[in-house]
């Protein structure tokens, strides 16, 4: 389970590893205006991710806490930009008032979260409507250092070269929730673990499930939100498992899981393992072995690129 940290030299460090993650085109002078109130300050655009952002310090003492301010942004920003929404920070103790928090796993991994708790919503679009709207984002719970727990949103660990491109995704779901529109799509095409792998993996698990569902729907082998695999032909329909980071546990649970959901479909069921490139030499030597076509995924940025797709989908 994640816990809250509310150490203040452990909050420092998440803070300058979040700093250092964050880069972005600069633009000075912007008045960021929300319900109640305004500000004029720099904020860099990442361009690549879809979001502007801003660090700002806020309050005095055992008050104190970084604001990091979002605001959704596919185009260039201009003079004046309105916020999506801000992750306020404590610098000091866990504080469940505000929405942002640091929480940290058994081996020390520390992640961005958040409560859930949306403010300038619309009425009916509170914590309950966002975790209903964002229900296949990667919840999970979190422990308080008073004993309570509480389930919050992992948006991304605060050590990952991905951490740019999974805080983007998050302010594009609170954009689209607040504005009433769908939410961004997930489709979910792997096969789900058998029990839930780690908060990291199941981060990861998202970017590469969305980069699949891109490279399917380019081959045409994409049928619509009911029917995934609305497949020309005779071809027989693919089921997908997914191992996110490599490690022995989660193949092995994968390939379990693969093996199950197979069994159960039955025929006219093509079987595709997806799995990093460069796993172990002998755990690669056992892939070969199974009765799975396995397709592997490497990383180009903060996108997965497949090796092998087009001859398991043969």
């Amino acid at each position: 389970m994640l816990r809250a940290v509310g150490e203040p030299r452990r909050i420092e460090r998440a803070v300058r590893r979040l700093q250092a993650a964050l880069r972005g085109i600069p633009a000075r002078g912007v008045r960021l205006t929300w319900r109640g109130g305004e500000l004029r300050t720099t904020i860099h655009w990442a361009r690549d991710d879809g979001f502007w952002y801003a660090l700002e310090p806020r309050g005095e003492g055992a008050t104190a806490r970084l604001a990091l301010v979002l605001g959704h942004a596919p185009d260039p920003p201009g003079r004046r930009e309105s916020i999506t929404c801000e992750i306020n920070l404590a610098l000091g103790g866990a504080n469940r008032n505000l929405a942002g928090l640091v929480a940290a796993d058994e081996a020390g991994t520390l992640y961005l979260c958040h409560s859930g708790r949306m403010g300038g919503a619309r009425s009916g679009q509170r914590k309950a409507g966002f975790r209903a709207y964002a229900g296949d984002a990667v919840w999970r719970p979190v422990a308080w250092p008073d004993g309570v727990e509480r389930e919050a949103l992992v948006i991304a660990p605060l050590d990952s070269p991905r951490l740019p491109r999974l805080l983007g995704r998050f302010v594009e779901t609170v954009h689209r929730f607040k504005t009433g529109a769908p939410p961004p799509a997930c489709p979910g095409l792997c096969v789900e673990p058998a029990v839930p792998d780690s908060a990291t993996s199941a981060c990861d698990r998202r970017l590469v499930d969305v980069a699949l569902h891109e490279e399917l729907a380019k081959r045409g082998l994409f049928g619509g939100t009911q029917d995934l695999f609305s497949l020309r032909g005779a071809r027989p329909q693919p089921l997908f498992a997914l191992v996110a980071d490599g490690k022995p546990e989660e193949l092995a649970l994968a390939v379990g899981s693969l093996s199950l959901a197979s069994a159960r479909v039955g025929r006219g069921v093509r079987a595709i393992l997806v799995a990093p490139a460069g796993l172990p030499d002998r755990d690669d030597a056992a892939l070969s072995s199974l009765p799975f076509t396995c397709v592997r995924f490497r990383w180009r940025g903060a996108r997965a690129v497949f090796d092998g797709l087009d001859d398991a989908l043969a």
